[in-house]
């Protein structure tokens, strides 16, 4: 299952140890992490910006990601439109997900509540364990 990530949900897989992480993989098989260039270049924006703990995760998520696309867990995907607005890059992310039926992975609650009422399921974390909320409004 393919499965589109937003910033915040990789700076927090990253950073917190997550309890259930074969959970996706047991109920849906190999997951694979679409990354997007704008969710990079918002990474690298906050090494850059960020208070120290904050920067320091978002290093750490580069890394991380660099390292997961070598071992095949993750994939980093075309641009979209060089959108550079965090809310910009939100709705990109969110209809690309509602285009091709992959479930969006983020913590952000008012992106979360817009996905599930449009269509989308969603990957999120509660409690460092990864659940899965799936929208009643598929089409």
């Amino acid at each position: 299952m393919d499965v589109i990530c937003d910033t915040s949900f990789i700076m927090v897989l990253c950073y917190d140890p997550i309890k259930n992480t074969d959970f996706l993989k047991i109920k849906f098989g190999k997951i694979m992490y679409l990354i997007y260039p704008s969710v990079i270049r918002e990474l690298t924006r906050i090494t850059h910006t960020g208070k120290i703990k904050r920067s320091n995760i978002a290093k750490l998520s580069l890394e991380i990601i660099k390292k997961e696309v070598e071992n095949n867990n993750f994939q980093i995907m075309s641009d979209i439109n060089n959108l550079h607005s965090t809310q910009e890059v939100d709705l990109q992310l969110l209809e690309i997900s509602l285009q091709k039926k992959y479930p969006l992975a983020t913590i952000d609650k008012n992106l979360i509540k817009k996905a599930l009422k449009n269509g989308s399921d969603i990957v999120t974390l509660k409690n460092n364990k990864i659940i899965y909320l799936q929208s009643n409004y598929h089409f």
